[in-house]
């Protein structure tokens, strides 16, 4: 398997991370339940290799949620978006 560019990787995250949400909400995305929720094998440390803090992980899965649904949720229960 070919290894995967920035941006590749970045995505896999993102996607990962969009999933943990709508599954479990935006509180249950952390670093490592991203990492566990990845397509391709990838740890909590690279995770926060792209995402240096959850605030960041978070921000970056609402800008990538074309529903708005996880905005919608994060403004009910306060969370900064």
């Amino acid at each position: 398997m070919a290894k995967l560019t920035s941006e590749q990787r970045r995505a896999v995250i993102v996607m990962a991370g969009l999933r943990v949400a709508r599954d479990h909400g935006l509180w249950s995305v952390t670093h490592s339940s991203v990492a566990k929720r990845c397509t391709v094998p990838t740890s909590a440390p690279t995770v926060k290799m792209y995402f240096g803090t959850k605030a960041a992980l978070w921000s970056a899965l609402i800008d990538a949620d074309d529903t708005g649904e996880i905005a919608r949720v994060a403004q009910a229960q306060g969370i900064p978006t």
